[in-house]
């Protein structure tokens, strides 16, 4: 190899020192519109859940630390996500449990719901009130108070049903007369707002069995049958992480 070809060589190979590096590794396209948002995951306060009980539950027959399980009948969605389920479980303790006491006193019944157990085992703690209550199978409809609690109704149609059959008269009239006979007597025989003279004075014109229908009928118990439907609301957001 002669001489020039050896001195074009070593130009050449300086050349080459001291081009700068062009080639830099280009940028994802669309490297922004990869990135995907975040969901929602939290369930706002005030979001009404409906459950189905899965066993029945009593005012009179449970007793207070009792668990009572129930499933959520349909899908729980923020902004179009799907956060809780159908199926997924609700877990929650009876707190308060009173049966139903004469004269015409209904029960009482509180649950707190304070668990969802997810399909993986995973529990998260929610902080929530019952708000209302149906039995479809019993054709009825419970209301909670403020604080979630499942009261029984006033036994008065028994009442006034007792009344008239004791008397023997209709029912409209033991009305009348009974609601006359009211008073703010505080004898210890005073039974429903009815004080014991009046109520004797009603018992002379109606009978004995004035007294005796009112006395032995009791307010109704808070029942709820397996398949019955709580509507939970919440008190607290719900993070779904």
């Amino acid at each position: 190899m002669n001489k020039k070809v050896i001195m074009r060589l070593c130009v050449f190979a300086l050349l080459c020192q001291n081009v700068p590096a062009q080639t830099q590794s280009a940028p994802s396209p669309n490297n922004n519109q990869t990135q995907t948002q975040a969901k929602a995951v939290v369930i706002p306060e005030g979001t009404v859940i409906q459950l189905k009980i899965h066993e029945p539950v009593s005012s009179k027959l449970n007793d207070v630390g009792d668990e009572v399980i129930a499933t959520i009948k349909k899908d729980v969605e923020v902004d179009g996500s799907v956060l809780l389920r159908a199926g997924t479980e609700v877990i929650g303790r009876v707190t308060v449990a009173k049966a139903a006491k004469r004269p015409l006193k209904g029960g009482m019944l509180h649950i707190s719901f304070d668990r969802v157990r997810f399909d993986d085992g995973m529990q998260k703690k929610l902080t929530a009130i019952v708000q209302s209550a149906s039995d479809f199978g019993r054709d009825e409809k419970i209301k909670s108070t403020t604080e979630g609690t499942l009261k029984g109704g006033k036994a008065g149609g028994d009442a006034m049903r007792n009344i008239g059959t004791g008397a023997g008269i209709g029912s409209a009239a033991a009305t009348i007369i009974v609601l006359a006979g009211r008073s703010g007597s505080s004898s210890p025989f005073g039974i429903g707002g009815i004080g014991g003279g009046s109520a004797a004075a009603a018992a002379g014109v109606l009978g004995a069995g004035v007294i005796v229908g009112i006395l032995f009928t009791k307010g109704k118990e808070v029942r709820l049958d397996a398949g019955s439907l709580v509507r939970l609301r919440l008190e607290r957001p719900l993070s779904i992480e």
